[in-house]
């Protein structure tokens, strides 16, 4: 019990560690500090995912040049005052093209930007805000997995329909041409009686022959 409370305890302080990471976010041609995440998800996924919980929070925000920039905007679980917040998510490397390295920046008044050596609250809220990215990263990559899914389902489906068709048009087809088949001996049959008596008929004219 003891050494998976060790476990426990080593993994929230690495997942802490990983957040507490600060750098600069350039914006509007000014290196601003900014806390750094490495999430194991493509950049695409990533900023997705975070942009999709603001949205749902009523927030939209204005992208510049890679970077989304929310005004006034309140996030409960860092601060009930109204927070700008910089957002940018690049993917990590062109080999590590799964994985996306993610720029939060805070601002409480133009200028006054969020570093670190901060009032420790404050940054440890950030920090608890900022590792939910990589769940919420996971959780819009599984959703996008079964909408891929779904649509191949859906594909698979509608072909095994077709084919089911074509197979009910081939069958149609195979007993028009079997009844074809069967009408046309008949047919037959019949054309030989007939050149029969069209024979018949022509050895009767030539015995009247005289010459």
């Amino acid at each position: 019990m003891k050494k998976l409370f060790i476990l426990f305890a080593f993994s929230i302080s690495y997942i802490w560690c990983l957040a507490q990471s600060f750098g600069e976010l350039e914006w509007q041609k000014t290196k601003i500090p900014a806390i750094i995440l490495e999430v194991p998800q493509t950049a695409s996924v990533t900023q997705d995912a975070i942009v999709k919980k603001l949205s749902q929070m009523g927030y939209n925000g204005k992208e510049t040049k890679d970077v989304i920039f929310y005004k006034g905007i309140r996030i409960n679980e860092i601060s009930s005052e109204p927070l700008d917040i910089y957002l940018s998510v690049d993917r990590k490397s062109r080999k590590e093209k799964d994985a996306c390295t993610v720029y939060f920046a805070v601002s409480g008044a133009p200028g006054q930007f969020v570093k670190a050596g901060d009032d420790a609250i404050l940054l440890q809220k950030i920090n608890a805000y900022v590792n939910n990215f990589p769940v919420w990263a996971e959780a819009e990559a599984l959703e996008r997995d079964i909408k891929d899914q779904e649509d191949k389902l859906k594909n698979a489906e509608k072909k095994a329909t077709d084919l089911q068709d074509e197979s009910e048009s081939l069958q149609k087809r195979l007993k028009k041409l079997n009844e074809d088949i069967e009408q046309n001996k008949k047919d037959i049959e019949k054309q030989k009686s007939e050149v029969e008596n069209q024979r018949k008929a022509l050895d009767v004219l030539k015995a009247k022959r005289k010459f």
